[in-house]
């Protein structure tokens, strides 16, 4: 089974403990993105050395920080790291009997020494709370000072807060000298007795055989490449194409980044509600961009909890942490700020006539206007796609092969008399087999020629992809029957009737339905 230690990395049956560098203190760390420190192949040798090991990890991030503040002045972050007592001290006490093995290998001599009975009895006293705050200062305030550097806990001298740590700190500095004295008759077999301290060890090893221990190593990618594996097997829905996957590995990025781990199976409400909340503070995306994320890393909590049989998330079998996310409210805007005005289309298709070169940015701009097309489908068009049929022309928008549509159905859309006009069939004709508009990042090539060129200045204009698509849809209100300007644009009525047809019959009366729709130029 794997561990469930936070810090615990398990690679290739040798355990590390690993901490990702805040990305901020990089250079730094000689442009690390994470620290490592071997541990062994055994893993009980492992967890024990961990705590020891990660903070040292820490105390080095600890002092990048420090660096970084001398470097630009910002304030060190409190508490990056945070632990309960019961966890610090737990982590003091591992610290320790690490500690006092390393001793015993060094040298005969430390088994030789007596413990202090003076400091045992000052150990149980401040366990009793019987201790003035200076005199625990004297005996663990190094301790707590150090999990304050480590970023582990902010508390303040004196505070209540203060008093719980030092007293949970001078029962694991008293049990740890239990073992020593344990281990000095040879008996290594010895655990934490103080109850406080015992729970603490209970907990973490009822966390380590935990149900959702099984899946410590599955990944959001790993749950994302399993969806992929299924769609192309028919199953799980629809195929995810490039586009979708490549949006969603970058939002997994975002996520992971502001969580600092990879592991799915451990997601929490709280740290959704987080990352919302410091997106909305950070103000940089819009509101329905950041609930355009959530729904990703939601849809990927579903496919994983389904993959897994309700099992990745016992606590809610039918559903995800996600699933109780409060995603932000959308301002919904008016579809004109998102069209192309008359004006702005007939600029930009002046411009595109005066293309004499570069043949995408003469057509493409011409196919949207009049075929309402996305830009990634006309962009991937071959000569074989356009096609005639008792006088109409036809362009072919397929599926398949490397080519995809947003809703994975292909379409053939009836080529509009003014492109015939226009002399597309003819450049068509002259072109040979293959892509009509071959290159790479035609798409940004083009929105940049836009901007840059019949557009500038207008900072406020639509990318094409909707400009010309949305003015299109509405030159489809000149009588044009809904179901035919559903099927020419590509999109789902959501009933069974959108898979069905494609007969000559059907696109003879399309291309009847293309002449009704109103002139842009």
């Amino acid at each position: 089974m794997s561990s469930k230690h936070r810090y615990l990395l398990n690679r290739d049956g040798r355990y590390f403990a690993r901490i990702v560098i805040p990305k901020p203190l990089r250079p730094f760390l000689e442009n690390k993105s994470e620290l490592r420190e071997p541990l062994g192949p055994d893993r009980r040798t492992a967890i024990a050395r961990l705590a020891t090991a990660v903070s040292a990890l820490q105390g080095r991030v600890a002092v990048a920080e420090r660096k970084a503040q001398i470097a630009s002045g910002a304030p060190i972050t409190p508490g990056r790291y945070p632990l309960s007592a019961d966890q610090m001290a737990l982590r003091n006490y591992n610290e320790r009997i690490a500690f006092d093995l390393e001793l015993r290998n060094a040298t005969d001599a430390y088994a030789q020494v007596s413990i202090d009975d003076r400091m045992v009895e000052l150990l149980r006293e401040g366990v009793a709370g019987r201790l003035d705050n200076q005199t625990l200062q004297t005996l663990v305030g190094e301790r707590i000072e150090r999990f304050r550097r480590l970023g582990n806990t902010t508390v303040v001298f004196g505070s209540p807060e203060w008093r719980t740590l030092a007293r949970a700190l001078c029962i694991s500095e008293l049990e740890a000298l239990g073992r020593a004295m344990e281990r000095d008759e040879g008996d290594f077999t010895g655990k934490p007795e103080h109850p406080e301290l015992a729970k603490a060890v209970e907990e973490e090893e009822a966390e380590d055989s935990a149900p959702t221990a099984e899946f410590n190593a599955l990944t959001f990618e790993a749950i994302v490449a399993e969806q992929v594996r299924l769609t192309k097997m028919g199953l799980g829905g629809n195929e995810l194409s490039a586009s979708t996957l490549k949006k969603y590995r970058r939002i997994i990025h975002d996520f992971e980044h502001h969580r600092r781990s990879k592991r799915a199976a451990t997601v929490t409400l709280e740290e959704g509600e987080a990352w919302r909340n410091a997106m909305l503070a950070e103000g940089k995306i819009s509101r329905k961009s950041i609930r355009d994320k959530l729904a990703a890393i939601r849809a990927i909590l579903t496919w994983g909890q389904k993959q897994h049989r309700g099992k990745l998330f016992p606590d809610t079998p039918k559903g995800t942490p996600f699933d109780f996310l409060e995603l932000p409210n959308v301002e919904v805007k008016d579809s004109a700020t998102r069209t192309y005005t008359l004006k702005q289309a007939r600029t930009v298709l002046d411009a595109a006539r005066a293309e004499t070169d570069r043949t995408n940015f003469r057509w493409v701009p011409w196919l949207l206007a009049y075929t309402g097309m996305r830009v990634g489908e006309a962009l991937q068009l071959e000569r074989a796609d356009i096609f005639e049929l008792q006088g109409y022309w036809f362009i072919n928008v397929r599926v398949g092969e490397g080519r995809t549509t947003k809703t994975k159905r292909g379409r053939k859309i009836p080529v509009h008399q003014v492109l015939v006009d226009e002399g597309f069939i003819a450049f068509v004709q002259s072109r040979p087999d293959g892509l009509l508009f071959p290159g790479t990042f035609q798409d940004q090539r083009l929105r940049e020629w836009m901007h840059s060129g019949p557009l500038k200045g207008e900072a406020d204009a639509p990318p094409p992809n909707h400009g010309f698509r949305h003015l299109f849809e509405d030159a489809l209100f000149s009588d044009v029957s809904q179901k035919a300007a559903l099927y020419i644009t590509g999109r789902s009525s959501g009933s069974s009737a959108d898979g069905y047809g494609g007969s000559d019959l059907k696109l003879l009366e399309l291309a009847a339905q293309m002449k009704k729709v109103r002139l842009v130029i």
